[in-house]
């Protein structure tokens, strides 16, 4: 049997079947047109996180781990995985209506692990689009990790250029001013306001550049506890960087 990884329904198919049978998650979709995430490439990440946590943990922390997704997206697969197959919490984030609503309704559909998850809405009072996580976690809140899967482009031009897969995305879910290296500083920014807030702040980046520029930055600025990974799914790789104080 072949997918073709350039056709949208066949690797939402794929997705969707492998939650189903190596998760059971039962019931799981993205509108037309909206990111389609490769479940596996994501389970290596929650992997790692696993390993980071075994590495260092928060105080008091046992067996509950609780962790805050930024940009769940329309799919809040990671939230599904991490619940269905570790047990952990998740609150999940984003700043669009349509993924909102989708990945609520995918929670929603599952109810057996719907205790485990909160899809949060990012935006401020004005709408504004640009939090990340200062104004998103709430006062006593604390979390084992962040996690992120980052807007990897500058413009939808630049998303454009990658022949092997059409695995669709919106420029909200693809586009930040800055590209991806801009959004990570952002994550980077408020960690310095929140280090007790987050335990490990991580996230995904699309080219080993940006991983290699952010693991500088942080030297630079004396952070005790830099790790990197490498996630490597098909022909596709991706880089995770994370850092704690």
């Amino acid at each position: 049997a072949v997918v073709d990884f350039k056709d949208w329904d066949s690797t939402r198919a794929l997705t969707g079947a492998i939650l189903r049978e190596e998760y059971g998650v039962e019931a799981w979709t993205v509108p037309r047109g909206r990111l389609v995430p490769t479940a596996t490439n994501r389970e290596r990440y929650l992997e790692w996180l696993a390993r980071l946590r075994a590495l260092s943990a928060p105080s008091g922390d046992d067996a509950s781990v609780w962790v805050l997704d930024i940009g769940t997206g329309a799919s809040a697969i990671y939230a599904l995985l991490g619940a269905a197959g570790r047990g952990w919490r998740f609150v999940g984030t984003d700043v669009c209506d349509e993924a909102l609503t989708s990945a609520r309704e995918n929670v929603r559909r599952n109810p057996h692990l719907e205790s485990l998850i909160e899809i949060r809405d990012a935006r401020g009072e004005d709408g504004a689009r640009d939090r990340v996580l200062r104004g998103v976690v709430r006062d006593g809140e604390t979390f084992t990790f962040c996690m992120c899967n980052p807007p990897f482009f500058e413009t939808m031009d630049e998303a454009g250029r990658n022949p092997n897969t059409a695995c669709g995305g919106t420029a909200t879910e693809m586009v930040f001013p800055g590209g991806e290296e801009a959004f990570v500083k952002k994550i980077f920014a408020d960690s310095l306001t929140m280090k007790d807030s987050i335990h490990w702040f991580t996230t995904m980046c699309g080219k080993k550049s940006t991983m290699t520029t952010t693991r500088s930055f942080l030297h630079t600025h004396r952070v005790p506890a830099i790790r990197t990974t490498e996630l490597s799914h098909g022909k596709t790789s991706r880089w995770c960087i994370a850092w704690s104080f």
